[in-house]
Order: structure tokens, then sequence, then C-alpha cells
């Protein structure tokens, strides 16, 4: 237990970093009063510190308000609490302080043509402030881009050839040399899993072929031509929609169509890349320790292109940059009850043990939400958070992205992400070492609500983990569908090299694919789940032709499709499941049940043949509400006699207590 709070101290935007910030409010004669940013409690922290003042715990309110950052809020090891004396940053109770990293444009707009309208902002001539993303009264305009975006799935061009390693050829009309600043025009590239951001360097309108300042990885090419879709931004030809705009980034000129009254509308283009940066030396043993955020609010933050843009886009979610609130080589520390919105990239990213992201809402990012790397023994506690519509720049977004190390994600709500929802990863290849692997600590992937993915990309999953010692438990995970009508959008992936894994008690509907198993899994069990109406397959084994699977069991689960769906798709002997059987199978629609990928197994008295599923039944579930997505299996339902556990989702994503 930690002592009574021996420190108090206050922030406002009334305060100033000259007073001592002991009072909440300024007194009579202005003489001293709050502090008026972090920055300032910081270093008012400190000189307790060194004056040995700071003996038990100290917290900091931060009172209701709007406060600028001019650069990023820095907290070292200097700034380290104590078990016994932590140091907590926190809302004032009832107040919301919000910490922005943008910057007002409130210039004199002037027409321009039709209901487009421009003004100077001579902070961005010559290149000096190239922002890359605008908001109006809080929303995320679009940048002007070519074809115009229309619907969820959007509309996009498509690539004719190769031409070389950095150029293609496009179809006629979609690209012109007589674009205005064609230097400035940047090219969207869309691979299965992730995508590239590329500088036009030329266009030529004879041979139909775009030039671009960095050349791709050659392994990126494979999905670049024919289906591979891109789009153009940056394009003042394009500006030809509401909320559109164009920044002339040598003219310093804006360009905008707006939704609403110029007269009220409060117009904000981010001027930092990063709000917050907790830095420690783990190599070093020195660790930011012991230090609480509560109840803060970080937003407007940009996304930064190199000259060469990012052409070799990696995995999945890689794409990070520096991120909205950093916190590398922490320990035992928090953000909770926070919200992170309209940044440029990833909105939080945790390299550290025995810390706690909690209860926190993250929105509108331009990456994904919160990624997480962990080397040490002690577990992070990743809980309670609402994830949603991530991934506005760069489409490989991930809601959790668990880059390395275990721990524990538990009851978030994570939906509309363009890639997955949650992606764990720590294999055996050259981007993570053997000797950086952390195996030995558990992952835990349990009761978080999961929908509305994939509808920008494809080649994801709900929940899509590479890793070993996991256990994926009650999880609900729906309407997860991939870009395309070929394209596999899968519930759970268990990707290359997954081992001693288990699957139990989670709910899968409305997927192209409910659950798949890739090459090389070794001691995975899938058991108590239900799955439902995955549109293509409902259970894939597959693998590589040199691989195999060792050991992989399906039981007990409950699987219902409908229409020309398979039940099962293997790819060949050696993918094979090691055990199927108790599980109940329905086709609602009284097909009979089809396999694939397999030369001799096609039916269901063939696969039977094969040893599979003897004791397995093909029966209706008699499900409580199927056509209201309730799938609880009533008590008269026949898979209770196969060994079926009823599967509770009464605590999914934030129902229920946090500490219940």
């Amino acid at each position: 237990m930690h002592s009574e709070t021996l420190i108090t101290l206050y922030v406002a935007p009334s305060g100033h970093d000259d007073w001592s910030g002991s009072l909440p409010a300024p007194n009579r004669d202005l003489t001293d009063g709050p502090l008026a940013s972090l920055a300032g409690a910081r270093d008012a922290l400190r000189r307790l510190k060194d004056g040995g003042a700071l003996t038990g715990p100290a917290t900091v309110y931060v009172r209701g308000g709007t406060y600028t950052l001019d650069e990023p809020w820095v907290l070292t090891p200097a700034d380290s609490g104590t078990e016994d004396a932590p140091i907590t940053y926190a809302a004032m109770p009832g107040e919301e302080p919000v910490f922005s990293g943008g910057r007002r444009i409130a210039g004199n707009w002037q027409p321009y043509m039709g209901e487009i309208v421009v003004c100077d902002v001579p902070e961005a001539r010559d290149g000096a402030w190239p922002f890359r993303q605008l908001y109006v009264n809080g929303r995320r305009q679009q940048r002007a881009r070519l074809p115009n975006a229309r619907g969820v799935r959007g509309t996009y061009y498509t690539i004719v050839e190769k031409a070389a390693d950095n150029a293609f050829v496009y179809h006629e009309g979609d690209l012109s040399a007589d674009w205005h600043n064609l230097r400035d025009i940047e090219v969207r590239v869309y691979h299965s899993w992730n995508d590239s951001w590329l500088r036009v360097a030329g266009v030529d309108p004879e041979r139909r072929v775009v030039t671009f300042t960095g050349a791709p990885e050659p392994s990126h090419w494979f999905g670049w031509v024919g289906a591979n879709r891109y789009v153009i931004e940056n394009v003042l030809e394009g500006l030809q929609q509401p909320g559109e705009w164009y920044l002339d980034r040598q003219a310093g000129r804006l360009y905008w169509w707006p939704t609403c009254d110029l007269a009220t509308a409060e117009i904000v283009a981010p001027a930092l890349d990063q709000l917050v940066l907790l830095q420690g030396s783990p190599t070093e043993d020195a660790w930011v320790e012991h230090v609480h955020l509560r109840g803060l609010t970080f937003c407007h933050t940009d996304w930064s292109l190199p000259p060469e843009g990012y052409p070799g886009c990696g995995d999945v979610g890689d794409i990070v940059l520096p991120t909205a609130v950093t916190l590398y080589g922490v320990r035992h520390c928090s953000v909770e009850d926070g919200c992170i919105a309209h940044v440029g990239t990833y909105a939080l990213e945790l390299e550290g043990c025995d810390n706690r992201i909690v209860g926190n809402e993250i929105t509108d990012t331009g990456s994904g939400g919160i990624i997480t790397r962990n080397y040490w023994p002690a577990p992070n506690d990743v809980s309670y958070n609402h994830i949603h519509s991530c991934g506005a720049v760069y489409p490989s977004a991930v809601g959790i992205n668990i880059d390395e190390g275990g721990g524990s994600f538990c009851h978030n709500l994570i939906h509309d992400i363009t890639q997955s929802g949650i992606y764990a990863r720590h294999w055996s290849t050259e981007h993570q070492p053997r000797e950086r692997r952390n195996q030995e600590q558990p992952l835990i992937i349990a009761h978080n609500e999961i929908y509305d993915l994939l509808y920008t990309i494809n080649d994801g999953a709900g929940i899509f983990v590479r890793d070993s010692n996991i256990l994926i438990e009650g999880n609900l995970i729906h309407d997860c569908y991939s870009y395309g009508e070929h394209t596999p959008g899968w519930g759970i992936y268990l990707g290359c090299e997954t081992r001693d894994t288990v699957v139990r008690n989670n709910v899968v509907y409305r997927t192209r694919e409910s659950v798949h198993v890739w090459y090389s899994n070794r001691n995975n069990t899938i058991e108590n789940n239900i799955f439902v109406d995955g549109t293509k397959v409902q259970v894939g084994y597959d693998n590589e032709p040199d691989r195999c699977h060792e050991h992989i069991v399906f039981r007990r689960n409950i699987v219902r499709l409908r229409g020309d769906a398979a039940l099962f798709r293997v790819h060949g002997e050696r993918s094979l499941p090691e055990v199927s059987d108790a599980n109940l199978y329905w086709h609602a629609d009284g097909a009979p049940l089809r396999i694939t990928g397999l030369e001799d197994v096609t039916s269901w008295d063939e696969w039977q043949a094969r040893g599979l599923d003897a004791g397995s039944v093909i029966a209706d579930p008699c499900f409580a509400d199927p056509d209201h997505d309730d799938y609880r299996p009533l008590p008269h339902s026949p898979a209770y006699a196969l060994g079926f556990a009823p599967i509770d989702l009464s605590r999914v994503g934030l129902r229920g207590s946090r500490w219940s």
C-alpha cells in the first residue's frame, strides 16, 4: 500500500511555469497558482526530488482545457517514481485536459473555383510545414485524391504492369504529366497485407509510365501487377468533393472544399510527429518507472514521408514511425482512462514490462492502435481499451500489434480497422532473431470483441498470430471479409510456425473463413468454439509443399455453414489434423458437407473413412436466435451430448467491471 499523497501539484491553462503549482487556480494577486504545462510539472518534481522533498506519492492534477505542445513532453529515468512514491499525472476529477500537437489555421479564405476556397499559410511556404493531415471541427478531412473515395471500400486505379524496379505502367487517363506540382504528388499502392507510399519522380505520357523516387523491394512486386490497387494523393486536380483539401507546399497555399461555415470552422493541422516520450535505456538498466498517466487526451500528430517514400513496406503493421505516445524502456508504468485521437501513425508504442495500458479510447489513427514489445519476464496488461477507426493513412494498420513478448490482452473492443484486429508475432525469421524471442512468457488474448475489419486491404484476421505459447479464449469475432472477392479474411488465423497454442470458447461469424491453420503449426488445439457462416471455407488447413503440421487437434466445436462454402479446405495429406472428432456440423441450407484440397476426399463419408470425425454429428445446433446473431445453443442442442460446454460472452469487450 502507498502512503497518503505527500505532494500535490496543479497544471492549468491559466497557470505559469514559474509559479509553485501548489494552487489549483491563480491567487487573487496573480503571484502564485498552477503550472502551465506538463513540462513545468515535470521540472518542478525534479527540483523536489533533488531537494529530498519527494519521499512519498506525488500527483499532478491537470485542469481541463486545451494545451498546445510545441515539442514532445519527455520523461527520462530521472523523472521516475518508486514503488512507495509513484508519480501520477491525472486529469482533475470531472475535467478534460487535451494536449494537442496541432496549430490552428485562421487564414483569410478567398474563392478559388466553384465551391473551393484558398488561403495563404506562410508557415508552410517552401515546404517548411508540410502537414499531411487536416481537421475541421474535430473531423479528419480527405487529402485531394484520384479516384475519388466513395463508400467504405473505396474506389481505386489498377496497375497495368511493372516498367522498372521503381516504375509501373498506368491505364490511359489515370495520371497526367501536366498536373500542378507533379513532384508533390504521392501514390499509395495496396499489396496483399501491407502498402507502399511512393513519391512521384516523373510521368512519361508517351509510354504511360510513372516513375518513383524509391524502388520497392523485389519481393513486393509480385503483388503489384494486375489486380493490385493504388490511389493518387495531394493532387490539386483531384480536389472534387466536399471535405477534400490540397496543400501547395511551394507557395504555402491551402485549398479546401468547405463542409461547414468558414466563420465558425476550427481548422487544425498537426505540427508534431510525437507528443509524449518516456525514454529509458534498458540495456543500461536505466528505466522510467512508476509513472502513471490517467485521464489525459492526446491528439494531432502528423506522419512524415522521406524523400524516397516508403517503398519497402515490410510485414503487417510495420509502418510505425514516431507514435503519438511512446513508452520505451519503461516498467511498472501505466496509461489509463485516457484518449489518443487524430494522429498520423500508431497511437501508442510500448516497449517494457509490467506496465498497464487500460481503459483508453484510441480512434482516428493514421496507422494502428497499440504496438507492444517485451523482452523481459514480467508481462504487460493491455485491457479494456476501445480501439476503432484506425488506418486512415497506412491501411496495414492493426488494432493491437504484439510485436514481441507475451502478456495479457483482454476485454478490448476493436472495430473498424483496415487490417487485423490483433496481430502477434515473435517467430524465428530474419525479422525476429531467435536470441530476441521471449517465448517463455505466455500470451493471453481473451474476451475481446473484434469486428468490421479488412475493408481496405486483405490477408488478415480478427486475431492473427505467428507465435508460441498462446491462449486465444472467449473472443467474439465477426464481419471480417477482406477486400476483393477471392482474398482471405479470417476470423482466427494461426499463421506460420504457430505452436503450443489453444483456441477455445470463441465465437466467430460472418467471415470469409472462420479459422485457418497455415504452415508448420505444431501442438495446437482448437476446441469448444462456435464457427458460423464462413462464406468460402469454415476451417482451412494449409501448408507449403515442403511443410507439414504436427499434432493439430480439432474437437467439440460447433460449425454451421451456408451456400457453397466448404466445411474444410485441406492442402494435401501433410495438412490434415491429427485429431478431428466430437464436433457438430450443420449446413443451414441442407446441402452436403464439402471437403476440398484432397485428391480422394470430397465428401463427408470419404472424410470419415480417413478416420476423422468418426464421433462427430451432423445436426442442427439449435441456436437461440441466429437471425439476430445469438448463437447460444439452447438446452436441447445435440452439441451438449458431444461434450460441448456453454460459452459465456457476458464479459466480452468492455462489458462488465474492469475489476470484477
